[in-house]
């Protein structure tokens, strides 16, 4: 694993409040690694889009950047896929999609949220008081063989 990697070699503002166009799965790889090296321990990252849009395919991007060697997978049957990072952080992979809407509170994980790693949550919609949170916003939307993505950053 990577131990002295820098995390912030792209600026900021490279991503904040753009919109991207990818043609394939490892384009959109290419461009969550590039969008990785500007987060940092606590950051939250909501990744929106319909079924089948790409945010498992974007997450494998960012786990890839912070050195995980294996193959991120959708955690659609759980609840939280965990990848370690290089300084000391770890990822959080939360798939929200089978569960109600809840609030943070009501389904405990606050202790991913607020442990100073950094989380990605696919379907954020269902967290009730998720968007009064920090975050940063993914909005990946698919087109006829090409995928709209939309950084932003919430606050």
């Amino acid at each position: 694993m990577a131990k002295n990697k820098k995390s912030n070699t792209v600026a900021i503002n490279t991503f904040k409040n753009k919109a991207f166009i990818t043609k394939t799965p490892q384009e959109t790889r290419n461009l969550a690694r590039n969008f990785a090296s500007v987060l940092k321990g606590g950051d939250i990252v909501f990744l929106n889009g319909n079924l089948g849009s790409g945010k498992t395919t974007f997450t494998q991007g960012i786990t890839k950047f912070f050195g995980n060697r294996g193959f991120a997978r959708s955690s659609s049957f759980m609840l939280v896929n965990e990848y370690p990072a290089f300084n000391n952080l770890k990822l959080f992979h939360l798939d929200l999609y089978r569960l109600k809407n809840s609030t943070i509170f009501d389904i405990g994980i606050e202790d991913y949220l607020y442990s100073g790693n950094i989380s990605l949550i696919e379907w954020p919609q269902r967290l009730i008081d998720g968007q009064n949170e920090s975050h940063w916003n993914i909005e990946i939307e698919s087109l006829v063989n090409k995928r709209k993505i939309k950084i932003e950053k919430k606050k």
